[in-house]
């Protein structure tokens, strides 16, 4: 699936018409936090928060602006931090494009791997 999801995002991201600014394309990083079916495999995979009755996911995307095209994705168990799993997006980060983040991401840490 996850080799689909990339073959489909670049072919998007090439033949999409997007705009840009100052020859930038624009993209933004958030996190969600969602829900898994209650099973023994989602279990032992990801954590629980104290007092919910299902297993969570904390996923951080990174999307085109313009189109809403996520054109990355990093996910683990509800305890991991949000830097951590944006940390995995850099990689794949586009040349000449510039990424705003959500408030909650103010790590100078993470700022300063990612203009690197």
């Amino acid at each position: 699936i996850k080799a689909v999801f990339e073959q489909m995002t670049t072919s998007w991201l090439k033949s999409a018409k997007l705009p840009q600014w100052n020859g930038l394309t624009l993209l933004g990083v958030d996190g969600v936090v969602w829900r898994t079916p209650d099973n023994p495999q989602n279990e032992n995979a990801f954590s629980r928060q104290k007092g919910t009755q299902y297993p969570q996911v904390r996923m951080v995307c990174q999307m085109e602006l313009s189109s809403h095209i996520i054109t990355a994705s990093a996910f683990d168990n509800y305890n991991t931090n949000e830097m951590v799993l944006a940390e995995k997006l850099i990689e794949t980060t586009p040349n000449h494009s510039v990424t705003m983040f959500d408030k909650g991401f103010y790590s100078l840490g993470l700022l300063h791997k990612w203009q690197d």
